[in-house]
């Protein structure tokens, strides 16, 4: 199978699985993708979703230039169910978008887990997540430039948000490598650890953020993703308007009341 898909606990695990093509993304792995983040939301019992390579040696190595990018630009017509689900390109209300976390509509924190080379159509997809862990092997390039063509699945917009513009511009026009430590060093990845500890660490921190509250981290990301679209002043507004629902819950009263009793708190609300 293209996607390896499986959940343990509150956490779900989502595996790209192409070895011959270097994981990379073609329409029906997309689709798969487009499938399984829906799950995700839908299932209650999933409080965080974790992204990862099921390969040795590499995470993604971007879009697929035999099968997705021909139907993406239009070279030839779709030749069946996946691509045809593909041909709407880049909306940002379509299924591509959001299988790629371009926009994401998942409501929940999702952890890329990253080692090896992470291409292009890959490093965009890992863009889109809420909180990033590499391997020291791993390797970041955004090679579209090289290519004499310009990024459309979210690079332009995403990295300036998550390292500084001038930054995000030399990752853009260089279509250089760049490792694990200095993106770290600009802001880019939360852990760089040995790549034996990778999935260790990706999974600690996604049970420390499955411990907690499931309708405080819910608002914390619902947030988060909304104040990348909007002004500061109108920012503020929604954090409100989010929060002190989440002030008012059950769940907020059953972890104060956990707290003093020093125990693990129950949380009885569902997403």
């Amino acid at each position: 199978m293209s996607l390896i898909y499986e959940k343990q606990g509150h956490i779900a695990r989502l595996g790209l699985n192409r070895p011959k093509q270097l994981n990379a993304l073609d329409p029906e792995i997309l689709l798969e993708l487009h499938k399984a983040w829906k799950d995700v939301n839908e299932d209650s019992s999933v409080r965080v979703a974790v992204l990862y390579s099921a390969l040795p040696g590499i995470f993604c190595s971007g879009m697929d230039l035999k099968t997705a990018i021909p139907i993406l630009t239009r070279a030839r017509e779709p030749e069946n169910e996946a691509e045809q689900w593909i041909a709407g390109g880049w909306d940002v209300a379509g299924g591509v978008a959001e299988a790629m976390l371009k926009v994401n509509i998942v409501n929940k924190p999702v952890i890329a887990a990253i080692h090896g080379y992470c291409l292009t159509g890959g490093f965009e997809m890992v863009m889109g997540a809420d909180l990033r862990v590499a391997s020291t092997d791993a390797v970041f390039q955004m090679r579209e430039a090289s290519l004499g063509i310009m990024p459309t699945g979210g690079g332009n917009v995403f990295l300036s948000r998550h390292v500084s513009p001038c930054r995000a511009l030399e990752i853009l026009l260089t279509a250089g490598n760049y490792d694990a430590q200095t993106l770290y060093e600009w802001g880019f990845l939360n852990r760089v650890v040995p790549r034996e500890n990778l999935m260790k660490a990706t999974l600690d921190l996604a049970q420390k953020i499955a411990d907690n509250g499931p309708l405080a981290t819910q608002g914390i990301i619902r947030l988060s993703r909304e104040m990348r679209m909007m002004q500061m002043k109108d920012a503020f507004t929604r954090e409100v308007e989010i929060g002190m629902p989440v002030f008012g819950s059950e769940d907020a009263r059953e972890g104060v009341k956990a707290q003093k009793e020093k125990r693990k708190p129950d949380f009885p609300c569902k997403y």
